[in-house]
Order: C-alpha cells, then structure tokens, then sequence
C-alpha cells in the first residue's frame, strides 16, 4: 500500500513541475528581454540612424543590435542627400540581397520594407548573430551610385 502511495505521489511531483515548467516557458516567450525592449503590434521603434557615403566599386556597411526575439517588419528609410553620379545601387540585409534600383536626383527618397516570416528572418536576435545585424550599399564599379545617403533603420512589430 506504501508503495502505491509513493508512486501515485512521485507521478503527482511530476506532473506539478511539467505544468509548471510548461507555465514557465509560455510566459517568457521574450527569452528575457525587457519588457520595455518589446516593439509592440503595428508600433515602430528606430534602431540606427545617420549616414554613409556610397562610392562606385566599394560598399557601406551600417550595423544594429537587435535584443528582442518577436518577428518583425524592417523599414528601411533612404534619402539621397547628394547625387554625385547617377546609377545603380544594391542594399543588402544580412547577406540578403533586396531589389537592386537607379538612384538619380529625381529619386531623393527610398523607404524599403521587408517582412521577416517563420524560417526567413530578414533581422536575427542575439542568439543567432550575436545581436548585430548590417545593412550593405553596394555600388557597382560601372553603372554605380555616388554620392551621401541619410538612413533610418527601424522595426515595425508584428504582435
């Protein structure tokens, strides 16, 4: 009777600290970032802003940090502060190429957006890139753009 008694308990124990540690798991979903780091449904946080001089044959790399572990939107905001030379410019999130497109002055602003979904994350967390994320302008030596670009990076959250 004893040993029905220890079993039924020790299948109890176990099922508390299951239940408990599935509760655990649903509530940190954030995997500890800050409750003030959340981007929140359909609102926007900037996470870089400046500038980069683009010349033909090089490229510009701008880096982020990105600490949250939500699925976002990435808004790109370019404005072609100075055309030097018209042509082609290429922009590159995390080795991932975006359309490529002409930039001359009738042009001046760009604003890209690209979604991240499940398996094709556009912005990684911490944990898979160590936080940091680049955003590359290539200029091809030829037909490429020259001039000052002025840029917004910022996160759009999708719950």
């Amino acid at each position: 009777m004893k040993l029905k008694k220890l079993i039924v308990l020790e299948i109890s124990l176990l099922i508390v600290i299951f239940i408990s540690l599935a509760a655990y798991i649903e509530s940190s979903f954030y995997l500890g970032s800050p409750e003030t780091a959340k981007i929140g449904l359909y609102n926007e946080r900037e996470f870089a802003k400046g500038n980069v001089t683009v010349v033909p044959g090089e490229i510009g790399i701008i880096r982020f940090s990105y600490s949250i572990y939500e699925p976002t939107i990435l808004v790109l905001e370019l404005a072609f502060r100075s055309v030097e030379k018209p042509g082609y410019l290429m922009v590159r999130c995390n080795n991932r190429p975006l359309q490529p497109f002409w930039v001359s002055p009738a042009n001046s602003t760009i604003i890209l957006n690209v979604m991240s979904v499940s398996g094709a994350e556009w912005v990684e967390p911490l944990s898979s890139m160590f936080g940091l994320n680049d955003i590359v302008f290539e200029s091809d030596a030829i037909n490429g753009f020259e001039g000052l670009i002025d840029y917004r990076i910022k996160l759009r959250g999708t719950r």
